[in-house]
């Protein structure tokens, strides 16, 4: 039974219906012509539907050919409802017990008043359906809102609960897993006592003790550079004109929802090109679901959000002011609001190739059911700033080019990049999301992704970054990343048996390589200039011989491990700018050991850090100059 259509609806009815408008949209959406929207509009809006696979009413919204407001304040008096613009009642779900996500999924709650009043979403049934639902509650009241509003009432009422979830919900379901408790005791106990060996070796029998260290470092390094030595001898191009070819030509009609998750602090100046470049994404309008998820604490950029012309698919989550105030406590506070099938992070700055969702779902379609991410590869548009942003360029040129792709062809863990993460949200959900404790939450996340069982791949995808271009914030930057490995790999060698027998031995020592060869290789590199200058003022040669039969190898190990090392570093970058033709990088190529020490520097800065502050997160600027995406 439905409600019968008052004076002014049926007036509407006998309104011209426009070319390309069918009879049961002009008569479902009758309460709009004339009042709202022309009959020409409706019939756009109606092309538009057919092609994107959606109702109307979300065609013409996400189009901007009517506001939410307006939809649902039309739809409410033409119901005879009340329209509530605003939530000032505490509400519950209707079911009792159910939380946040279960009232954000059916997209209705019910006041705690006497009257018990449920309030639903306008947009979320057709016209016709909606008005059926009123006929079947009856005289039971109800009121019709925005969907907007509805989730924003819906985390105020919840607020407490979403918040804490976003904080514990790893520590205290997998608390293995969470870097809420930085050192095992065995841990502590390892370092402190391997430290004090050390201390006593060096006392008592100084070359000895440097001959052992150079053996076990050479061996240690080795690994690290038998695999950087397959990533140039296999180096396969990020080939741009091929993708595209190949890229997904689905209809819109068959596309899911896509939700994008863009949190930034202190980065105002950042809002209008960060929307820019997300509306221009190839994907239906209606079914992209845009989150700005903006930190309590920065009123400033909160305001100039609010103060902006949103489109109808961004929506603006505020995250509460509670420790630890890091990224990945905001990535968790704003999932339970993820509309979408599938989810990607985009930072302040980031500007990501219009096709990049729909390559990162035909990875997806294509890709085997434990397929849970998709990584793009990051690439720096500012790389002609100074030295600094050059070598940063190449940093992730060998990385995003050479390295990962290279550990996704042998479906070996993978260690995200921090933005450009294309993920499954069901996936991600049962992952238990980011944890809010690790300062670089996105290699922490691949690898606990792995020991689960997923698996993560490289799409031919790229986004555009800024590089800091001051010192002071790449150092800052740096500093977080190392002290975030550092997090990583204690948390995830808690139990090393469980980690061995989770990602095998080829993931095991993958692990190894990307997350503890990383911290290692950076907190060795300045001793081996230390060393050397001790023998020069010593009056020896650069790496002579030594003079007795048992340094031999020793010396033999440390100079393949250092000059092996070095030539595939540095031609693994080499190859990465000369695929990318970017040819102004090449000379800066040579440069890359001194960077290195930049980078060791960040990394004792990071250990201190560690110990003293290990949830500190310290913000990277952004916004220093034009964005301009370059040729590609």
């Amino acid at each position: 039974m439905l409600i019968a259509p008052s004076t002014q609806t049926r007036g509407s009815l006998i309104a011209p219906r426009a070319a390309g408008t069918p009879l049961s949209a002009a008569v479902e959406y009758s309460f709009l012509v004339n009042t709202h929207l022309s009959s020409a509009a409706l019939a756009e809006a109606c092309r538009l539907a057919e092609r994107w696979g959606v109702p109307v009413h979300e065609a013409m919204i996400a189009s901007g050919l009517i506001t939410a407001e307006a939809y649902a304040r039309a739809l409410a008096a033409s119901a005879g409802v009340p329209y509530r613009s605003r939530i000032a009642a505490p509400y519950v779900a209707p079911q009792g017990g159910a939380g946040p996500s279960q009232c954000l999924r059916d997209s209705l709650v019910q006041d705690l008043s006497p009257t018990r009043r449920i309030l639903l979403d306008a947009t979320q049934l057709r016209p016709l359906a909606v008005r059926a639902l009123l006929a079947k509650l009856g005289t039971h009241p109800v009121a019709l809102t925005t969907p907007g509003t509805l989730r924003n009432g819906i985390a105020a009422c919840f607020a407490s609960r979403i918040a804490q979830d976003a904080i514990w919900a790893l520590k205290f379901r997998a608390p293995r897993l969470s870097a809420h408790r930085p050192l095992m005791p065995w841990q502590l106990w390892s370092i402190v006592l391997g430290a004090l060996a050390f201390v006593a070796g060096a006392l008592i029998a100084l070359q000895a003790t440097i001959y052992a260290a150079s053996l076990a470092s050479a061996c240690l390094f080795l690994p690290i550079v038998v695999f950087r030595l397959q990533a140039v001898l296999t180096f396969t191009p990020c080939n741009l004109r091929s993708r595209r070819e190949h890229s997904i030509r689905d209809a819109d009609v068959t596309l899911p929802t896509y939700t994008i998750l863009a949190p930034l602090y202190r980065e105002a100046h950042m809002l209008k090109p960060l929307l820019h470049g997300l509306c221009n994404l190839d994907w239906p309008a209606a079914k992209l679901d845009i989150k700005l998820v903006l930190e309590a604490t920065d009123a400033k950029t909160v305001a100039e959000a609010r103060a902006l012309h949103l489109p109808a698919n961004v929506e603006i989550v505020v995250v509460p002011d509670l420790g630890p105030r890091t990224k990945p406590k905001a990535l968790n506070y704003a999932l339970p609001r993820a509309r979408g099938e599938y989810l990607v992070v985009y930072d302040a700055e980031d500007i990501p190739e219009p096709d990049q969702l729909r390559c990162a779902y035909q990875a997806f379609r294509t890709g085997p059911p434990s397929l849970a991410t998709a990584q793009a590869r990051l690439n720096i548009h500012n790389s002609d700033a100074n030295w600094l942003t050059r070598q940063f360029a190449i940093e992730y040129l060998a990385l995003f080019d050479g390295l990962l792709p290279l550990l996704d062809r042998l479906k070996l863990p993978i260690p995200l990049g921090g933005t450009s993460n294309h993920f499954r949200v069901a996936a991600l959900k049962r992952l238990l999301a980011w944890d809010p404790f690790n300062v670089t939450e996105d290699a922490d996340l691949g690898a606990r992704m792995s020991r689960l069982g997923y698996r993560c791949t490289v799409i031919a995808s790229t986004t555009f970054e800024e590089a800091p271009v001051r010192l002071g914030s790449w150092i800052r930057q740096r500093t977080r990343w190392m002290k975030g490995f550092v997090q990583t790999w204690l948390v995830h060698m808690r139990h090393p048996s469980a980690l061995f027998h989770q990602l095998g031995l080829r993931g095991f020592v993958a692990f190894q390589i990307m997350i503890g060869g990383t911290i290692l290789t950076a907190l060795l590199h300045p001793w081996f200039y230390v060393l050397l200058a001790l023998q020069l003022v010593s009056g020896g040669t650069l790496l002579a011989l030594p003079e007795s039969v048992f340094g031999v190898p020793f010396w033999a190990a440390s100079t393949f491990s250092l000059a092996v090392g070095y030539a595939t570093a540095m031609t693994l970058g080499l190859i990465a700018v000369r695929h990318r033709r970017q040819d102004g990088l090449r000379w800066h190529v040579a440069f890359m050991p001194v960077y290195w020490l930049l980078v060791s520097f960040a990394a004792y800065r990071a250990v201190w850090q560690f110990i003293v502050a290990p949830f500190k997160w310290e913000k990277t600027d952004h916004g220093s100059r034009a964005r301009a995406r370059p040729a590609s």
